[in-house]
């Protein structure tokens, strides 16, 4: 699991703490983290970036298409707060994601509705041949 600085504000506080070794924060570099995943899943790891949703789609963009869903590798991307209900106001909001990753090659979107899809969801993220986009 990659995050990008924001562990406690995105719940992924439980993983570092449970899962200490196959937790990386790779700090405020969002573009860094998704060619690291990319170079990551080359080496066989199926690597999870969790991070808000506007960090993961707008931010690091040309990366994810480049490093990570043009060569359709393995890499699941779980935007946390997406739309307008983050609380870090317009500089946060993940408004055009779906846009953006419905023109990047091989990229799969997934939508969760409620508490109890956001469990199933990494199971069928997970049986997906190529990069995954998780709104969650």
């Amino acid at each position: 699991v990659l995050t990008a600085d924001l562990t406690s504000s995105c719940e992924a506080d439980v993983v570092r703490d449970n899962l200490p070794d196959q937790y990386l924060s790779m700090g405020m570099a969002e573009q860094n983290m998704m060619s690291f995943a990319g170079g990551l899943a080359r080496e066989g790891f199926h690597p999870y970036i969790h991070t808000f949703g506007v960090f993961v789609t707008r931010r690091p963009f040309d990366q994810v298409a480049m490093s990570i869903a043009v060569p359709n590798l393995p890499v699941r991307l779980l935007g946390f707060l997406p739309g307008l209900t983050t609380p870090g106001g317009v500089t946060h909001q993940a408004i055009d994601d779906v846009a953006l990753f419905r023109a990047v090659p091989n990229m799969t979107i997934l939508e969760v509705g409620d508490a109890s899809e956001v469990e199933s969801v990494m199971d069928v993220a997970e049986s997906i041949n190529g990069p995954v986009y998780v709104r969650m």
